[in-house]
């Protein structure tokens, strides 16, 4: 494979640099106008449910439930939320998604043998 030949005029090189730096800043501008919004709406979501998970344990508590109790009943929401449909399907993605990761791992890596 052969390099490109470097351009003899700089003014055309920084033409082409000066364009890709306005769009590298566009870019990174709309990414930013939609991904800060999300992350706060995140962070929001974050703290409601962990003001929630606190009210749960005291309420727990002052009942008198048992620690493994409480154990129990996250192990089991935690597995009712992985059987839905779309968790399923998630983690089936997942594996397949690492199934050809794996298998394209080790034709990159066997390709040097021959």
């Amino acid at each position: 494979m052969e390099w490109r030949r470097v351009s003899d005029r700089p003014a055309a090189r920084l033409v082409r640099l000066g364009g890709l730096t306005l769009i590298g800043a566009f870019a990174s501008g709309g990414i930013a106008f939609l991904l800060i919004p999300l992350a706060a709406r995140a962070f929001v979501r974050g703290i409601e449910l962990l003001a929630v998970g606190c009210i749960w344990l005291a309420t727990s508590i002052s009942m008198g439930k048992s620690v493994w109790s409480m154990v129990a009943t996250m192990w089991g929401t935690a597995a009712s939320m992985l059987v839905t449909p779309v968790a399923s399907a998630m983690l089936w993605g997942l594996v397949a998604t690492g199934a050809l990761a794996l298998y394209w791992l080790q034709r990159l890596m066997g390709s040097g043998e021959e």
